[in-house]
């Protein structure tokens, strides 16, 4: 599932358990640790010097991962601590081809309330199923507080 935005002041949760902290954590820290290892070897070893700014690329993208996975541990806290249930109605939904080879995208909108959530629209973005139509409604966990929603289990 990729995370989107939204429309509006509503916000799809970046939704994580304790496997993808641990994981893209351990990842976050090979990206680092692994930095030095090109320079090093650019200025004792036979790699041209140019490689050494793959190391750059390297620390960014542990960043970024590192940052991910604190997003997720937060939204995930935040909907268990905060959320309501409320239903997710699908108002449109559009089948997008990522065109990169992997699997079709649904970008769907959605009308979404409950009984302590007023209601609002948003933009989920979700790998491609076909239950994703026009009509059909989820179960959804909301943060009324500022719209942080969720169609993932909690």
């Amino acid at each position: 599932m990729t995370v989107d935005k939204g429309t509006g002041t509503a916000r799809q949760a970046n939704i994580g358990g304790a496997v993808l902290q641990v994981v893209g954590r351990v990842i976050a820290l090979g990206c680092w640790v692994g930095a030095p290892v090109l320079p090093a070897l650019a200025v004792f070893g036979d790699l041209h010097w140019a490689w050494s700014f793959f190391s750059l690329l390297m620390v960014l993208s542990g960043s970024v991962i590192w940052s991910d996975v604190a997003e997720a541990k937060a939204d995930t806290a935040r909907l268990r601590q905060s959320g309501r249930p409320a239903v997710a109605k699908i108002i449109a939904a559009k089948r997008v081809d990522p065109e990169d080879g992997s699997a079709d995208i649904s970008v769907l909108t959605l009308r979404i309330s409950g009984t302590d959530v007023p209601s609002f629209e948003a933009t989920y973005r979700c790998d491609h199923e076909e239950r994703f139509r026009v009509g059909a409604s989820f179960k959804a966990v909301v943060d009324p507080s500022d719209n942080l929603f969720t169609l993932v289990p909690l």
